[in-house]
């Protein structure tokens, strides 16, 4: 068992060090001699270690032999292995020089949240830029996903990695393998990040801007490469295209599959698709409705654009803004609060509750209200059209009642400090734990986080592992009885 984790760590820093390599190379087409030395001590950092325990340690391999409760550990600490790494080349080239403040940026990268302490982003170097970039890109499908998909016979059970990494109520095979699963899903990711790079060029994007915007929106993670964001290229066009593939990267990637398969009935059919869409064109409507009645538009294009926009970038928690939303109406401000709670779909690069889990809930109040009514009556509560099981409707409320305590308790923690106020700790808190990005006042779009003490730095960027996480895989390993010894 020691040795087959030493050979997943000693795998795994080898393979960040790799993703490393691919920013080196930006920063050598832009002869940027500072970050080469950074790129290049941070990948030896990581690289040497990792062959230490590949070549001296003997270390040996047996598929599938490791539990799924170490999983758990392996994953929730490369998560945090990946975020310390990351952050070294931002450090070593002088452009985030404060260790925690690294750390956040890298965390907030990672896990697609977006959420930022820089206040001029412009002013980083170009492949320092990329590398924020592609950590979000890294982190959409997973970065765990990725590294089974290109190493299925590191010893342990891809379905276990992917349970780990994605705990959500179902784990969606689409092969009869499941690292075959993960090569698949990652070959989608792939095909749509080329074909939006490919679009946003026709929109006037230069090939830089266009990779790193394909790379955080695919992600749906938000980081861009300029002070105002998209909303810098001022375009309906790049608006509507963004619009479209957040919404895509925010529905479950395993229908795709169906799709091309020519089984559009299994997209269509499928409760979680239908249920996500139409709560995006209802929300739509609804806050083009308070735009214009409250006088905040009078063009009717730029309403709907940029309600279209906002919606689809808070549910599939991307974070792009082309609007200071803080400045709409309450109305409309309460229902993207409300999307930043439900997120998209499962198995999708989205953070957030997720919208299965939403709708199985409210299934299940309508369930307890007609059980009230008609004692005597026998019903199932399904989705998508089978009965679902008890311990998973259990799990889905232990799921919700844990988001929602965590969220108060972070909330709380960094409102000790003393920084902020109630609605900017309360949303800084939600953007994080959902992995959004802007929050609403201190927060919001065209603000960001770096006033926050380093306590509270280390508290949101806890709440996002734990969100990306899904909560139960990154918590469960602060348990006591997780380490107990007849547990292990």
């Amino acid at each position: 068992m020691k040795n087959i984790i030493l050979g997943f760590y000693g795998f795994f820093l080898i393979f960040v060090a790799g993703c490393l390599a691919v920013p080196l190379l930006i920063a050598l087409i832009y002869n940027e001699t500072e970050c080469i030395i950074a790129f290049l001590f941070a990948i030896l950092i990581t690289i040497l270690p990792g062959m230490y325990i590949r070549t001296t340690r003997g270390v040996s391999f047996e598929e599938g032999n490791l539990k799924l409760r170490y999983s758990y550990l392996l994953v929730s600490s490369a998560w945090i292995i990946a975020t310390v790494v990351g952050s070294l080349p931002f450090i070593m080239s002088g452009s985030i020089p404060d260790f925690i403040d690294a750390l956040f940026e890298t965390c907030s990268g990672f896990t697609t949240t977006g959420s930022t302490i820089l206040s001029d982003v412009e002013a980083l170097p170009r492949s320092i830029l990329f590398w924020r970039c592609l950590t979000q890109w890294l982190g959409g499908m997973g970065i765990m996903v990725l590294f089974v998909a290109l190493l299925p016979g590191i010893g342990i059970k891809a379905r276990n990695i992917a349970s780990a990494e994605t705990p959500g109520p179902t784990v969606t095979k689409v092969s009869s393998r499941f690292f075959e699963t993960a090569r698949l899903l990652y070959v989608a990711y792939i095909v749509l990040t080329v074909v939006l790079i490919v679009l946003l060029l026709l929109g006037g994007m230069s090939l830089y801007d266009a990779v790193c915007h394909a790379m955080t929106c695919m992600a749906t993670g938000g980081y861009s490469t300029y002070n105002d964001g998209i909303s810098h290229f001022n375009s309906p066009y790049i608006y509507w295209i963004l619009t479209l593939f957040m919404f895509i990267a925010g529905t479950n990637f395993n229908l795709f599959f169906f799709v091309i398969k020519g089984k559009i009935s299994k997209l269509l059919g499928d409760d979680e698709f239908r249920f996500y869409l139409i709560s995006v064109l209802l929300a739509i409507v609804l806050v083009v409705i308070s735009l214009m009645t409250e006088g905040h538009y009078t063009d009717l294009f730029k309403a709907v654009t940029d309600s279209a926009f906002q919606v689809v970038t808070i549910v599939s928690t991307t974070g792009y803004a082309t609007a200071n939303y803080i400045k709409w109406p309450a109305f409309a401000q309460m229902i993207l609060v409300i999307l930043m709670l439900t997120g998209a779909s499962s198995s999708s690069t989205s953070g957030g509750i997720k919208e299965v889990r939403v709708l199985v809930f409210i299934r299940m109040i309508r369930f307890e209200i007609k059980r009230i009514l008609h004692a005597s009556i026998v019903d199932d509560i399904k989705y998508n059209g089978k009965k679902m099981a008890p311990e998973t409707l259990t799990y889905i409320m232990t799921f919700l009642s844990t988001y929602f305590i965590t969220l108060l308790v972070g909330t709380f923690l960094i409102s000790v400090t003393g920084d902020g106020n109630l609605v900017s700790n309360f949303t800084a808190a939600l953007t994080c734990i959902s992995n959004v990005g802007p929050g609403l006042d201190m927060v919001g779009p065209e603000c960001n986080f770096h006033f926050y003490s380093g306590f509270g730095k280390l508290v949101l960027s806890f709440l996002m592992v734990a969100g990306r996480l899904e909560l139960s895989t990154f918590m469960i390993i602060f348990t006591r009885h997780f380490w107990r010894h007849d547990s292990l």
